[in-house]
């Protein structure tokens, strides 16, 4: 699931907390519908919150992000010792327009590589407790730095998830010669994000990574296959014939074919 997020609407901090557990809750300690959304990051411990029958266990540093009007609720206690943040936040503005500033973020975050997050709920429980005569538009200007931050993760994993995949099918098809349009069609994305994408996890675009994955690929059959003839490891690999292959393999390690396999058999 995902909530959606206005970030052209005005937000308003509801209810901001710090909450610790020393022991075990009950079962149903939690059983709602808010007309606000509703942010919850566990600080330590361990948790198993439903949101419409979708259960979503939390551990350490995780952000759980439910959307208002959608009933939740815990089956399980929490673990004794755990903490967290919790954020009520206005949600009746956020609705999908052809805004650019909607975005939509998934339900459940994997925080702990982005300490940002955790800093951005720790100083809104704390601002929404202060008596700063700015109070309201801090709130906001944090709840803005929080959505971003959670913005810019999901895209990162999005992205890394999309080369991931990219890689995946090369890796199993080698012999099979991918255009960048081919893949990025396969993945139903534009050229332009699988690019992108291939460029943020490898350092290369799909068209060269994919080059590059294919002459190691020969270069390792030439060492542990001697017996193939370079004719054969072109056919596997997708290149056109033993010359493209050569030709190829000679640009990047600096000497023929031939000559790689003597020199390391």
């Amino acid at each position: 699931m995902s909530i959606h997020v206005n970030l052209s609407a005005p937000h308003h901090v509801v209810a901001a907390n710090a909450h610790f557990y020393k022991t075990p809750t009950e079962e149903r300690y939690i059983d709602r519908t808010l007309p606000h959304h509703d942010l919850i990051y566990l600080v330590e411990g361990s948790w198993s919150i439903t949101e419409n029958e979708q259960e979503y266990p939390l551990g350490k540093d995780d952000c759980l992000l439910l959307s208002a009007g959608r009933h939740h609720y815990t089956r399980f206690p929490c673990a004794p010792g755990t903490r967290t943040f919790c954020i009520h936040v206005s949600g009746e503005l956020d609705h999908q327009t052809s805004d650019n500033e909607f975005i939509q973020l998934p339900t459940l975050i994997h925080a702990h590589n982005n300490p940002k997050i955790k800093k951005y709920f720790s100083e809104i429980v704390t601002a929404y407790w202060g008596k700063s005569e700015y109070k309201e538009k801090q709130l906001s200007a944090l709840l803005d730095l929080l959505f971003l931050e959670l913005c810019s993760l999901t895209e990162a994993k999005q992205s890394s998830d999309l080369a991931e995949q990219a890689i995946a099918i090369l890796t199993a098809a080698p012999h099979i010669h991918y255009t960048c349009k081919e893949m990025a069609e396969m993945l139903y994305v534009s050229t332009k994000t699988l690019d992108k994408s291939m460029l943020h996890r490898t350092g290369l675009s799909f068209h060269a990574y994919a080059r590059e994955r294919k002459l190691e690929m020969a270069a390792s059959l030439l060492v542990t296959e001697p017996e193939l003839q370079l004719r054969e490891i072109a056919n596997a690999l997708g290149f056109y014939d033993e010359f493209h292959l050569s030709k190829s393999f000679k640009q990047k390690y600096r000497v023929s074919p031939r000559e790689y396999r003597t020199g390391n058999t």
